[in-house]
Parts: structure tokens; sequence; C-alpha cells
């Protein structure tokens, strides 16, 4: 099942139009986006499950990291890797 983060969102677009979606993790701590009565996995390229569905920012205080097939999640996530700085900062939205 999918527990949502509370006060954690991600934008997400789709040809052109764009979505502020709840964030959410299952009990692995993979990162899903909550999208049209469902979710969608996220990715730490910036893709999503959902075709020409992209991440166009993330708002979340979690550590990032991804696994080997390139899914986003928390450092709880079985062969967690924390992302490269540049991957963060493209997906983060940075607090001023």
């Amino acid at each position: 099942m999918f527990k949502q983060i509370e006060g954690d969102n991600v934008l997400l677009q789709t040809g052109g139009v764009y979505k502020v979606c709840q964030l959410y993790t299952n009990r692995v701590g993979q990162l899903f986006a909550g999208y049209s009565g469902g979710y969608v996995r996220l990715k730490a390229n910036g893709s999503t499950s959902k075709d020409r569905l992209n991440i166009e920012m993330l708002e979340t205080e979690l550590e990032l990291c991804q696994d080997k097939l390139g899914r986003l999640g928390t450092s709880s996530m079985p062969d967690a890797k924390p992302l490269q700085e540049t991957q963060r900062n493209g997906l983060l939205l940075e607090a001023t």
C-alpha cells in the first residue's frame, strides 16, 4: 500500500500541462505520485511510469536515492544509492 508523505509534493508535466500531486512512498521506500485516481512511479532521470509524464520538480526534504533500475526512493529502499548532486539539484525545488 501507499503512504502519503505529509507536506511533500511533486510537480508533474505532460503535454505542456502542469499538475501538483501528493508524494507517496510504498512499504519498501520507493516514491510515487498520486495521479488521476492512481499512482505513478517516479524515476531518478525525471521520468515516470506513465508515458510522456515527467517530473518538473519535487518539494521534499527526504534524502533522495535510486536503486539499480533507476527508480526514485528513500534511503530505506533496497539497494538505495544516494543521487548525485547534479541529479538531485535537477529534481528538487530549492528553498530560498
